[in-house]
């Protein structure tokens, strides 16, 4: 299955990705690889740029409970911003926003059972003063 470039995910007028593809997988660096497939939401835009969320491994019995394999691990969704602000935005994760989301990504790795156990979600929150860390930590 081939990756859909950011361009090709098409947004209402008025509406950028903050991110790219690319720029998540320079960002993330060799911690990429622990990430399933990153999300581009196409839904309202918000102050939020950017979420990160752990999904433990918990027992499936189709339909009885528990989570699909398939979707356990780290997802990374990356939201659509203003236009106006998308060179902001941009600049914020990558230089303070992609090297935390890396720590965390690196950090859920060693995090304790009783963290990883359940499920976890951060987020980063873009505001005219900057861009905010919101959630849950590994630890």
């Amino acid at each position: 299955m081939g990756r859909m470039p950011s361009r090709n995910r098409h947004l209402p007028r008025g509406q950028s990705w903050p991110l790219t593809l690319t720029d998540l997988i320079k960002g993330l660096g060799d911690a990429y690889s622990l990430v399933k497939r990153p999300r581009f939401h196409t839904g309202m835009i918000s102050d939020v740029v950017l979420v990160v969320r752990w999904t433990p491994a918990q027992s499936f019995n189709y339909g009885m409970g528990g989570v699909h394999p398939d979707m356990v691990g780290i997802h990374v969704t990356v939201r659509p911003v203003r236009s106006v602000d998308r060179v902001a935005v941009r600049s914020l994760l990558r230089s303070r926003g992609l090297p935390q989301l890396r720590e965390w990504v690196e950090r859920t790795q060693t995090a304790a059972e009783t963290w990883t156990s359940r499920s976890r979600d951060a987020h980063w929150r873009y505001a005219e003063d900057g861009l905010q860390f919101a959630g849950d930590r590994p630890e």
